[in-house]
């Protein structure tokens, strides 16, 4: 199977195929907002430094984890520092498919179907698990060779198998406690609501009046449970906005107020500091 190098190709040829796929990413695939598709998806990561926001819940993306997506399931990745590589493998599987090679006894589905109370999106991987992970990658990675298609068949069955062992005891509690938490609710809130009003002055003195915190607290919480503080939090969030609308071809003089800089010139400063290029210069090579 080739391994592609897009999220966008990874999703768009499972579903055509009816099959599964693979992407192998090493860059950011453009500014995605929360978004769901109709592939099942197991989200592995080489490389940490991001935040995986799926529906209400937050996870911290830690080299190793590997995350279990269905194909109802809203979801996001956020970047904290563009600068950072993030290197993660994608695969994308066709529902109808994945059913069809489960069995009565095997239901290869589990771990994208079962979601009770305390379920987690979120497995750390042991660094076991994680070879084994890659050393199936590697085998469906193959491009020729006689019975090949039938070999890959019968790996990605072998892979399903590995992968729902893995839910399975995790949900049966052979998993720490800290790969069972994920992110306090309230900062899912939080995060919500700065998506929302994004286009406003979104002070920190604001925000926590609206959750009736104090500022203080605030700032220790959304720390504590995305790795990163809430101003650069919001910056990035805008930053990222910004490049989607400009890469959609609205001015630069349109942005940055819809994007909530009170001036052109602290979102010059903010925007290039970020992406290393103007706002100008950066709608030009998108609409070029």
């Amino acid at each position: 199977m080739k391994v592609l190098t897009s999220y966008s190709d990874g999703i768009d040829h499972c579903m055509a195929a009816k099959y599964f796929s693979i992407a192998h990413l090493h860059k950011e695939s453009g500014v995605l907002s929360m978004h769901s598709h109709r592939c099942y998806e197991l989200y592995f990561s080489i490389s940490g430094g991001r935040t995986f926001f799926i529906d209400d819940r937050n996870y911290r993306i830690e080299p190793g984890d590997l995350f279990m997506i269905n194909h109802q399931e809203k979801h996001q990745i956020i970047q904290m520092d563009s600068s950072i590589p993030h290197e993660r493998y994608a695969i994308f599987i066709d529902p109808a498919y994945l059913k069809t090679i489960s069995t009565q006894n095997t239901d290869l589905t589990y771990c994208f179907t079962q979601r009770p109370e305390k379920f987690s999106h979120r497995i750390a991987l042991t660094q076991g698990q994680q070879r084994r992970f890659t050393y199936y990658i590697n085998k469906l990675s193959m491009k020729e060779g006689f019975g090949l298609d039938i070999e890959e068949r019968s790996a990605f069955a072998e892979f399903m198998v590995f992968i729902t062992k893995i839910a399975i005891n995790a949900a049966s509690g052979d998993q720490t406690e800290n790969q069972r938490q994920y992110f306090n609710s309230k900062v899912a809130d939080i995060i919500t609501y700065i998506h929302h009003n994004i286009d406003s002055t979104l002070s920190i003195g604001e925000i926590a009046a609206h959750f009736y915190l104090s500022s203080s607290y605030l700032c220790r919480l959304f720390k504590k449970g995305t790795g990163t503080t809430i101003n650069s939090y919001i910056t990035n969030r805008r930053i990222q906005l910004a490049q989607t609308l400009l890469a959609g071809g609205y001015s630069v003089n349109e942005v940055y107020s819809m994007c909530g800089f009170n001036d052109y010139s602290n979102f010059f400063k903010a925007f290039t500091k970020k992406t290393g290029i103007s706002p100008k210069k950066f709608a030009q090579n998108s609409l070029s």
